[in-house]
């Protein structure tokens, strides 16, 4: 779903590799996402570079991948290691199937540095806190590793990103930067893997650091976009005050691209210039799936909340992005079309529609797991559909998702004034047109029933 929309910075690889390095190991990168390298590409790499250990960090959908490729390059005297927040849950899985050494499980800037030299030294890893392996038929798991103390001091090696691809889709040409201002979330979405990873704990960087990351980024990497990694730097009302306040005093002629969530954005609605100033361009809204499936009075408020904050981010002259998720056991082409006509209400610059994917190490597995059809993860990636409903086939699920976002970008498209009007935030152009009644709610523009559905479906048997 990212990676569909740019390539974006390894972050964790540039955090992993300068714990190594500074631990002194020698380290490189290889970004094979974002480069579209293949297997064979990446074995010569292996064999021209021969290293001792090869680290791989995958998400869910692309962990067959990272497996397949730590059996293809996995020998004697290399050790494959796997890492992320799939590898820190499903490591029973996957370890005694072979072809992977180790499992570093949770926050690795600190555990990773230690297996390294535990491989250099023949010391026994069993006594390094934070790992799984296999051994003699059996998956051993290590103590649990505390989380990182203080995330101000953790080490980077952005030199050895080279350019790259990294580029924003909403400033062409621009050089992207990465960030994470915090870690861990404090919303417990059922869905969310880093609410699961961390557990719903929230640790926050200085204020200081994170300006001075910022500064660095800009001042010595020549980067002109910056994407904050982390769902909720904005958790904080006044450390996020104090944080837009530092930037917009320095001035760094940065754009920032963050997450936030509809509670965050209508705390702040009354300062939300600030953060304008500050150089926030674009606010992804984070929403759980289950808030498509409110009813009564909480899907009426979510309904005005939503469209509110989006409302409040426009006249701030900040872009927003919001996800409405379609692919529920009990979908049918009528509660698509009311997705879609919430999308519309909502009316963000930019809305998606990912299909619901459970992950089995979220809270969400044990209401939608059942419903899970395939557990090939390759499909785990919210655009190929895994939720089998009651009432429709999984092509139809893809189907109607791909029609929602054309729908969407349509109706959008549609909204140009002829007569200018228009105005520029962030990278799409925003038109003063609302979607109101004359009291200012949001219309559901599909409660319209003398207009056809946007999806003719035979009706079923």
């Amino acid at each position: 779903m990212v990676e569909s929309t740019g390539a974006w910075l390894p972050l964790a690889l540039v955090h992993l590799a300068g714990a190594s390095r500074a631990a002194g190991h020698d380290c490189s990168i290889v970004d094979a996402l974002a480069k579209g390298l293949g297997f064979e590409e990446l074995e010569r790499i292996v064999r021209e570079t021969a290293p001792d250990v090869v680290c791989v960090s995958a998400s869910t959908p692309g962990f067959p991948a990272a497996l397949e490729l730590c059996r293809r390059v996995r020998a004697p005297g290399r050790t494959t290691v796997v890492g992320g927040i799939h590898a820190s849950f499903m490591y029973p899985e996957f370890l005694p199937g072979g072809g992977i050494d180790f499992a570093v499980v949770g926050e690795g800037e600190e555990t990773l540095p230690e297996l390294l030299r535990s491989l250099e030294t023949g010391s026994d890893p069993a006594r390094i806190a934070g790992i799984a392996f296999a051994l003699g038929g059996r998956v051993i798991r290590t103590a649990p590793r505390p989380r990182t103390g203080s995330l101000d001091p953790l080490p980077k090696a952005w030199d050895l990103l080279d350019g790259g691809p990294y580029r924003w889709p909403g400033r062409p040409g621009s050089i992207l930067g990465a960030i994470t201002s915090s870690r861990g979330c404090p919303r417990r979405c059922r869905s969310c893997s880093e609410a699961a990873l961390y557990d719903g704990s929230w640790r926050k960087r200085s204020v200081d650091s994170v300006a001075y990351e910022l500064t660095t980024l800009r001042r010595d990497h020549g980067v002109e976009v910056v994407a904050f990694h982390d769902p909720a730097p904005a958790a904080d009302g006044a450390r996020f005050a104090e944080l837009t306040s530092r930037l917009a005093e320095l001035d760094l002629g940065l754009e920032l691209v963050i997450w936030s969530c509809v509670e965050e954005v209508l705390r702040d609605e009354a300062v939300l210039e600030r953060w304008r100033q500050a150089g926030v361009i674009h606010v992804g809204i984070c929403r759980d799936p289950s808030e498509d499936r409110l009813v009564g009075d909480a899907r009426s408020r979510a309904l005005a909340d939503g469209h509110r904050a989006i409302r409040a981010l426009r006249a701030a002259g900040i872009t927003s992005e919001t996800s409405f998720w379609i692919g529920f056991p009990d979908e049918t082409p009528g509660t698509v079309e009311e997705t879609l006509a919430r999308a519309l209400a909502w009316d963000p610059d930019l809305a998606r529609f990912p299909v619901l994917t459970p992950l089995p190490y979220t809270p969400a597995w044990r209401t939608w797991g059942p419903h899970v059809v395939t557990r090939d993860y390759r499909h785990f990636n919210q655009v190929d559909p895994v939720v089998k409903p009651l009432a429709m086939e999984l092509d139809e699920v893809a189907s109607m998702a791909e029609r929602c976002r054309r729908s969407f970008g349509g109706a959008r498209t549609g909204r140009s004034p002829q007569g200018g009007g228009a105005r520029s935030a962030g990278p799409w152009v925003v038109h003063p047109v609302e979607t109101t009644d004359t009291s200012g709610e949001p219309v559901l523009a599909r409660d319209d029933l003398d207009r056809p559905p946007l999806f003719p479906h035979p009706p079923r048997p």
